[in-house]
């Protein structure tokens, strides 16, 4: 069953507004909360597994290059989580819909910048 999408006709700076309101009313819903909670305990699991190098549920020990691909896992899990506020600022940043938005990693190099700066990045949520 294909469900079609209703689309808003409405002048340029209305669009910004009804992105940026479509999205706060989407992070208010009890389904994108349940989304955040999957979301949080996911990186709580890959944090508790960097931190100790050892798989918390089978007690393997992890190798670095495993450690490496937890770090990235949980950087796209906040990536994830954070889409909706971080989309809405760079909507209202733009005053319009970006053409074309991918907010992950284009290169390995990127990846690993990442993996340097983003040691407590958890925002506390």
């Amino acid at each position: 069953m294909t469900v079609q999408i209703p689309t808003q006709e409405a002048p340029a700076l209305d669009a910004v507004e009804n992105i940026i309101a479509s999205l706060a009313s989407m992070q208010a819903s009890t389904g994108w909360a349940i989304v955040v909670k999957i979301l949080n305990d996911n990186i709580k699991y890959l944090e508790t597994a960097i931190l100790e190098k050892v798989d918390p549920i089978t007690k393997a020990v992890l190798t670095d290059a495993e450690v490496e691909i937890l770090r990235t896992k949980r950087s796209l899990n906040i990536d994830l989580r954070d889409t909706p506020q971080n989309y809405s600022k760079v909507v209202k940043d733009a005053g319009e819909a970006p053409v074309e938005y991918d907010p992950y990693f284009k290169t390995m190099a990127e990846i690993q910048k990442a993996n340097q700066t983003s040691g407590g990045d958890d925002r506390g949520k």
